[in-house]
């Protein structure tokens, strides 16, 4: 039988991994959130421009995860799920939707998500 306190530091870490895995979320304020389609590939797209203080915040957000994945979310719609390659420094953000939409949503009614709920999320994917 093992002595008592392997027992303990095994319940104790039991206790504290989930709090180090709970997933970091950022809201982005958006200044405007247009639909729009690609000229290149014709595929529905949503343009968003963010508020200033958010876009910072964003900035702050990515820089410290290159390399780890990322979602953006509206009104809890699964936007864009990617790996970061470099920090996103911009106060645009153009995001293109997948072969069914965004979750079965058109580019119009995420556009109108967006502006309706004041913005979108940038968090940690889920695991």
């Amino acid at each position: 039988m093992p002595p008592i306190r392997h027992l303990l530091r095994a319940a104790l870490l039991a206790e504290l991994l989930p709090c180090a895995a709970q997933a970091e979320t950022v809201m982005l304020q958006a200044q405007q959130a247009t639909a729009s389609a690609d000229p290149a590939t014709s595929a529905r797209t949503v343009e968003i421009t963010l508020k200033p203080e958010s876009a910072k915040a964003l900035a702050d957000f990515t820089r410290a995860r290159v390399g780890q994945r990322i979602q953006l979310r509206a009104d809890g719609v699964v936007l864009s799920s990617a790996t970061l390659m470099a920090p996103l420094e911009s106060d645009n953000l153009r995001i293109v939707a997948g072969e069914h939409g965004f979750e079965g949503k058109s580019a119009e009614e995420i556009a109108q998500r967006i502006m309706k709920a004041g913005g979108l999320t940038i968090g940690d994917e889920n695991r």
